[in-house]
């Protein structure tokens, strides 16, 4: 309703409208609004007033109305908010959305239309604000702003490049985030609250227009810095000018999105610097050109790092950045979170020094001399460590060892940190062993829990020092820093006499100072007593019993499962069931750590297959997951993973996930093709040396693989939505790739085994339903044509065609004309990489697909 269709109502039909359509109208301090606008009379017809205060004639209206129906009071909210709230709700009644936007009254209601589709999918709200002129961009970036709030995290960059909000105000707005970011609580809130998909490039920008919008923004900042990064819109050009395609636009795809990556980490990186010292704007400059094309994807440490240094005055030297990690390591818990996050902070002066200098002696001259300045009382425990690094690394060549310098340097930087995290001061004597450990561990997965634990010491109390720094401790360097792990539960959880208790206990066996020797043993003891420590299913009455148990008798089998039983958190209760396990809840913590697997005695050979499997956790993991979809779902999932489970520890999964039963489509391959009932592997005999040295290198092995675990955690590994810990609504298609024998993996892993990239190949039908072979597109690397070699072996010896995805605007030749498909097949999901998409149990046709001609033709028609 328009306001205008309220002036000049006679008594009667005012009264008829608002019992016919309440909607938007209030009773406030004993006169009638209506959005917040008073109804008064003139001359007996209604006019609206802005007064907020209530005049006689609109009482006398108001006390007329309740004559007429008595409860009429009770029929309208007491407020404006309210009214607008039930004036959103009739709209989204009548409209759709975008309609119900367009049909609001005011700018309020609009908003709280906004909020109530947000509440049913924030998604479709949000395209149908990029497709409405009804806000202004300024609005709009509030509205996002809020999705992202409720969300609780970023909104994908295609909604705001679709909202036509202009760059130079999603730069303001960045600007305005980072600039109202206090130095206090920079660390936790920049990375997370602050990313670039608010100035993301809109895509399919030509590259002229692109760079016309990036030199235009730099140029309406006009500042020194700004001015300074001119020269980079410069260099951007002149690196992709010959990669423009007819379009306009930088090809193939990986070139065009590393030019992307490019120009937004550029806007990205200046927003960081706003109010920056007009000392720094040489550093600054400098540093966003050094990391500009160093191919990093991670760019939430840099962003900290500038946002922090551009608010500084002076030069840029160690003692600033170690300064701000101290104040990090206050708060401890946090390190083992955000460690890789920190890793540029406090290292710049000095790896910029050593770039330049190509040699470690003014890097050490300078690193001894800030030692001596920032934390005197320990210069005796960290000079010593200066001198050793010297000796490592003297006659060896930068280029050589850098990384390696890179790394042991960061760590002794965070360590020169913890010192001066705490305003207490510890004996140099009990610090300097842990100092020496620290510094001189191999594993490096162990660091952040390492600085997190001496920080941790360093805080704590004299007794607490005592306990831990004791002399005559046995059983090597892993055995001395074990017990720091133990004080991310002190004084909270456990007492210092717990403390020294447990100490002890470590001390006392023989069979454990061997196996905290064990690396692999050791890391897993710091990060299950890590989750433990932030885990909803342990408190003060249950941890120390199960710490007792452990330091009595350790094993990796315990702390794994205890850290998989941490992992699945507050989603425990519903994974006993899913996995089949059965046991008693009450008491399974102490349980584990009593008696390890024998706490799941009764499936006991499901946890000891588990266990032997790679990012073992992973499982329960996913079964928890999939209990968020609708029961028919959930029962024909979990009913999959029992098959995967118990076929994978009885080795009958080939046969399993081959069978015909319940799949339409491996029932018509074999009518033709009837030796494919064995699988992939029997009809496959290995890839020849030639196709594996154009693939491999050195230590790197090539695989057609149908093994349950690689096909399960393949999207974990290459990085694909297929992950077992990837959104729900996209892995439920998972257990289509594990137990659907109509696919496999083309695989290259590892030395130890992990897959560094792979490729889905499908047996499908042609157009005349004879069995062929499809392969899909090739992760991490996105290409169509990764495996294309070893897809060609695989399709010469099984005798079949083989056929890939083309893109057909690119590649007009083969291409026309040419279909494969896919029956039903056994899962109720599926995601294929040609369709870039999720489809239900149904027959799929692949049309953009060209026939390989390019290998013996053997195939079977």
């Amino acid at each position: 309703m328009n306001f205008s269709q309220l002036i000049g109502l006679p008594c009667q039909t005012l009264f008829k409208t608002i019992i016919n359509s309440p909607a938007g109208f209030s009773i406030d301090d004993g006169h009638i609004q209506y959005l917040g606008r008073q109804i008064q009379l003139q001359d007996g017809l209604t006019v609206l007033s802005e007064n907020s205060y209530g005049t006689t004639n609109s009482k006398q209206l108001l006390d007329w109305m309740v004559n007429l129906k008595p409860d009429f009071k009770k029929l309208l909210p007491d407020s404006k908010t309210e009214a607008i709230k039930h004036c959103a709700k009739q709209l989204m009644k009548e409209f759709l959305l975008i309609d119900a936007i367009k049909n609001s009254p005011t700018k309020e209601v609009q908003f709280a239309v906004v909020n109530e589709g947000m509440l049913t999918s924030i998604n479709d709200t949000l395209r149908a604000i990029s497709r409405i002129n009804a806000f202004s961009a300024d609005e709009k970036i509030r509205i996002f702003m809020a999705a992202e709030e409720k969300e609780k995290e970023p909104m994908t960059p295609i909604y705001w490049s679709e909202s036509g909000i202009p760059l130079s105000m999603r730069l303001k707005k960045t600007k305005e985030i980072f600039q109202n970011l206090h130095t206090s609580s920079l660390f936790e809130k920049a990375a997370k609250h602050v990313h670039n998909n608010y100035i993301t490039i809109l895509p399919n920008t030509t590259f002229k227009d692109t760079i016309k919008e990036l030199r235009e923004t730099f140029e309406s900042e006009n500042n020194d810095l700004s001015r300074q990064l001119l020269k980079e819109v410069d260099n951007l050009e002149n690196k992709f000018s010959q990669k423009v395609g007819a379009n306009g636009i930088v090809e193939p795809w990986r070139t065009s999105r590393e030019f992307n990556i490019f120009a937004n980490n550029l806007l990205y990186f200046y927003a960081a610097c706003s109010g920056f010292s007009k000392d720094n704007v040489d550093e600054l400059a400098s540093y966003i050109t050094s990391i500009l094309y160093n191919g990093s994807t991670k760019r939430s440490h840099y962003v900290i790092e500038l946002c922090y240094l551009s608010r500084q005055p002076g030069a840029v030297g160690y003692a600033r950045h170690i300064d701000a990690v101290a104040d990090f390591l206050k708060c401890p818990k946090k390190i083992v979170q955000n460690y890789e996050e920190n890793e540029q902070l406090s290292d710049i002066w000095g790896f910029s020094l050593l770039q330049s200098n190509k040699t470690l002696t003014p890097y050490l001259t300078a690193l001894n001399a800030d030692i001596v300045n920032m934390v005197p009382e320990y210069s005796d425990v960290l000079l010593p460590e200066v001198v050793k690094l010297e000796r490592e690394f003297a006659g060896k060549s930068l280029p050589e060892v850098e990384p390696k310098i890179r790394a042991m340097v960061h760590r002794f930087l965070m360590v020169i940190s913890a010192c001066r995290s705490s305003r207490k001061n510890i004996d140099a004597s009990l610090l300097a062993p842990f100092v020496s450990a620290i510094i001189g561990h191999n594993n490096k997965r162990d660091i952040p829990y390492l600085i997190s634990g001496l920080a941790h010491l360093l805080q704590s109390n004299p007794k607490t020092q005592q306990i831990l720094g004791r002399p005559g401790i046995k059983g090597g360097n892993n055995l001395q820093l074990a017990p720091l792990q133990l004080l991310v539960f002190a004084p909270n959880k456990i007492s210092e006499d717990d403390l020294a208790k447990l100490c002890n206990s470590l001390q006392a066996s023989n069979k454990i100072r061997r196996l905290m020797k064990d690396d692999k043993i050791f890391h897993q003891w710091l990060a299950t007593l890590q989750m433990a420590s932030t885990s909803r299913i342990t408190n003060k009455v249950t941890l120390m019993p199960v710490l007792e148990k452990l330091t009595e008798s350790l094993t990796f089998e315990k702390l794994s499962l205890l850290q998989m039983i941490f992992k699945i958190k507050d989603s425990f209760n519903e994974f006993p069931d899913s996995m089949g396990f059965s046991f008693e809840q009450e008491g399974l913590l102490l349980s584990i750590a009593d008696k390890g697997a024998g706490a799941l005695e009764k499936s006991k050979w499901v946890s000891e297959w588990l266990l032997k499997q790679r990012y073992f956790h992973l499982l329960p993991l996913y079964m928890v997951s999939i209990h968020h979809w609708n029961e028919q779902e959930v029962t024909e999932l979990i009913a999959l993973i029992h098959e995967f489970i118990e076929s994978s520890i009885n080795n009958t999964f080939i046969e399993n996930r081959q069978s015909p039963l319940n799949n339409p489509h491996l029932h018509a391959i074999y009518q033709k093709y009837p030796e494919f009932k064995a699988g992939w592997r029997a009809n496959f005999s290995g890839f020849t040396r030639e196709t594996r040295n154009k693939l491999l290198s050195r230590g790197e092995t090539l695989e057609l693989t149908e093994a349950p675990w690689d096909l399960f955690v393949s999207g974990l590994e290459v990085g694909t939505c297929q992950s077992p810990e990837g959104s729900p609504s996209k892995n439920k298609a998972l257990m289509s790739y594990v137990m659907d024998g109509r696919n496999a993996m083309i695989v290259k892993k590892s030395k130890k085994g992990n897959i560094l990239s792979r490729s889905v190949i499908r047996m499908v039908l042609d157009k005349d339903d004879h069995p062929a072979l499809y392969l899909e597109m090739g992760y991490p690397e996105h290409s169509n044509l990764l495996f294309i070699d070893a897809a060609r072996e695989i399709a010469d010896e099984m005798k079949l065609p083989l056929y890939h995805y083309v893109d057909s605007k690119k590649d007009k030749t083969d291409a026309a004309g040419q279909k494969v498909k896919l029956l039903e097949g056994r899962a109720p999901f599926e995601y294929f990489d040609s369709l870039n998409g999720i489809t239900d149990r149904q027959e799929v046709t692949f049309s953009k697909v060209k026939y390989d001609v390019r290998h013996p033709s053997q195939a079977r028609h």
